[in-house]
């Protein structure tokens, strides 16, 4: 029988090759516990915290425990949590590097110990390797006055300019705010998180004179303070002075460009032309895009003349342009992008006045014109 390729040839190529990305949503408990027998591994993943008690030994009295309910007390909480074994280096990087070889897929760290004496140097590790570190500080030095400390690991993170690392101040070592912020911020995608104002389940809250707090705040240091009948964070920044859901965003915003370019150039040519630019330039707006969905970047807006104020603005080179060196090399440079963050409000400031005056405006003879406020 012939074959009907003779007549009509069909060929279908897949383009359908999914790229790990990695999760800003994951947190990681780092501190002291029993592995499963025979087992030589670091990383574990539990989604219960009794887990801990009835495979890796842990007692209900420990920080390792009390961190994980912590975390799983959160509504709502992630699904799962991950537990890194603290093998009591003597140089804490060493168990840092071994985990992160390990498995890498977490995002955020937290030292359930909260030892301060090696705060700074997980703070250097974190910095270069695109987590985020989240700690409480219970030492009364850190409430010091902010203008003449420089001995507090408050004060010598903030002077350390460290970008990846926020921490709380909380007189209870154990109280662990830092792991509960954390559960509550990673339920929520990049950019639509504030890591101000929010409410902890079964977390204690630290009572601070208004100028304790301040110093706390000097130090680019947060709290979890209560007001009135409720208790809420306060702040919301890393030790380097950023706002920490601007840092958190910042990472799936890079790594969502990275996944999004590098999808459309696998298995695919792109041709140095005009054209081919294009479609580099389409690619970075469509994760710009969704940057605006998730709520980091601010959507098109209009300025108080009327015009038009973007919600980001892409600049990518002419093909005419680009030198012949860069070319043969098959390098496209020279792409930029500018975007608006969304930002988000967490004080509000509102001035009025009382008056006997009549608030009513008078129109034309005989009518009367009343403005009401909306």
């Amino acid at each position: 029988m012939a074959n009907i390729d003779r007549i009509v040839k069909v060929s279908i190529s897949l383009q359908t090759a999914a790229i790990t990305s990695q999760t800003f949503s994951d947190l990681l408990l780092f501190g002291p516990f029993v592995p499963p027998a025979g087992s030589t591994a670091k990383v574990y993943v539990i989604t219960d915290p009794d887990e801990l008690v009835e495979t890796y030994g842990v007692l209900v009295s420990e920080p390792m425990y009390l961190a994980a309910l912590a975390f799983f007390s959160q509504i709502p909480h992630p699904p799962r949590l991950y537990i890194g074994h603290d093998a009591n280096a003597v140089d804490v990087t060493t168990d840092l590097i071994a985990l992160n070889d390990e498995n890498s897929d977490w995002y955020g760290i937290c030292d359930v110990l909260h030892d301060e004496t090696r705060a700074v140097a997980i703070a250097t590790w974190v910095e270069g390797h695109e987590k985020l570190f989240v700690t409480a500080l219970s030492d009364p030095l850190n409430l010091s006055t902010a203008a003449t400390d420089t001995t507090s690991t408050g004060a010598l993170l903030k002077a350390g300019n460290f970008f990846r690392t926020a921490w709380w101040y909380s007189d209870d070592i154990e109280n662990f705010p830092d792991v509960g912020i954390c559960s509550k911020s990673f339920t929520k995608y990049p950019g639509q998180e504030t890591w101000a104002n929010q409410r902890l389940a079964g977390v204690m809250s630290t009572k601070l004179s208004e100028g304790n707090s301040i110093n706390v705040q000097q130090k680019n240091g947060n709290t979890f303070e209560p007001f009135r009948n409720i208790s809420i964070t306060q702040y919301g920044k890393v030790a380097g002075g950023e706002w920490i859901d601007v840092i958190r965003f910042r990472d799936w915003l890079c790594e969502e460009i990275k996944v999004t370019i590098f999808q459309q150039m696998v298995d695919n040519r792109i041709p140095y032309t005009d054209p081919g630019i294009a479609i580099i330039r389409s690619r970075l707006q469509q994760a710009l895009d969704f940057g605006v969905r998730r709520g980091g970047i601010a959507p098109n807006e209009v300025t108080f003349d009327g015009t038009l104020n973007p919600s980001y603005t892409i600049s990518v080179p002419l093909a005419a342009s680009v030198s012949s060196n860069d070319k043969a090399n098959r390098i496209l440079r020279d792409v930029y992008f500018t975007a608006r963050l969304a930002g988000a409000i967490h004080v509000v400031e509102i001035q009025g006045t009382l008056t006997y005056d009549n608030l009513v405006a008078s129109g034309p003879a005989g009518t009367a014109r009343v403005t009401v406020a909306a």
